[in-house]
């Protein structure tokens, strides 16, 4: 279920499948509601109007904007995945919280990543809570869902792909780790951090705090993580261009 304007308009600009959508009676009005309501109008989408308090009833917002669709989005596996140059990957570990995977989704897709899987226990990233915190990224960058340790494993190893999982205390300070490989950073529990038997031979990186601090948000570490493997990838694309433009220079001089 994909509720609010701003969803809305990202999963037309996914190109998802839209079932149905439920209008209030007031949605419409111009701008972005007119512009949203000639896409689906145009799309032929089935749209039901109803009256305020019955979409209040249906809506899982407390200030409703009018307006939920149905979106088809098929369960992915990992067979389903197309290998990447480079990929970067993020890995939820049984997070419980819909607001923080949403977060890490939408992290995700800003910072370029090219996979979001979940491990077994982890909340749905179908959650509406989930794809309203992602802001729609979730039609961008569906995640796999429900992956076992083994296959992610398994997957990682035949591709030649890095591991690193985060963890509060322990590791390697995360700018010090080789973010600009293919690599995979695994993200644990909110309060139980990765389930140590799973990925204990797996590398730490951890995040430096002030002293009598715990640890950070889930969704915040990870979007920390994330764009430093950002920060690293396009400050190494920069130096490869500089030095290509330096052997043009070589060869024409």
């Amino acid at each position: 279920m994909a509720e609010g304007i701003r969803v809305l308009e990202e999963v037309l600009n996914a190109g998802s499948e839209i079932e149905a959508v439920i209008l209030s009676e007031r949605f419409g009005s111009p701008g972005r509601e007119r512009r949203l309501l000639d896409a689906w109008l145009s799309k032929k989408v089935p749209l039901f109007q109803v009256k305020e308090k019955l979409f209040a009833s249906v809506s899982s917002v407390q200030s409703p904007q009018g307006a939920l669709a149905l979106v088809r989005v098929p369960p992915l596996s990992l067979s389903h995945i197309r290998s990447s140059s480079n990929p970067l990957i993020l890995f939820a570990c049984g997070i419980q919280d819909p607001g923080n995977l949403g977060t890490l989704i939408r992290a995700a897709a800003a910072a370029g990543a090219t996979l979001l899987c979940t491990a077994k226990g982890t909340v749905s990233a179908r959650n509406p809570k989930a794809i309203r915190a992602s802001a729609g990224a979730f039609f961008h960058l569906p995640p796999v869902e429900n992956v076992a340790a083994s296959d992610f494993h398994s997957y990682c190893s035949h591709r030649s792909i890095r591991l690193y999982r985060a963890d509060a205390c322990d590791g390697i300070v995360y700018t010090r780790a080789d973010l600009k490989i293919a690599c995979a950073i695994l993200l644990g529990n909110e309060g139980s951090g990765i389930v140590p038997e799973e990925f204990a031979a797996v590398p730490a990186i951890r995040i430096p705090m002030a002293e009598g601090i715990e640890s950070l948000n889930v969704a915040m570490a990870g979007a920390i993580l994330l764009f430093e493997a950002k920060r690293q990838r396009r400050a190494e694309n920069s130096s490869r261009h500089k030095a290509g433009n330096d052997d043009d220079k070589n060869t024409f001089s």
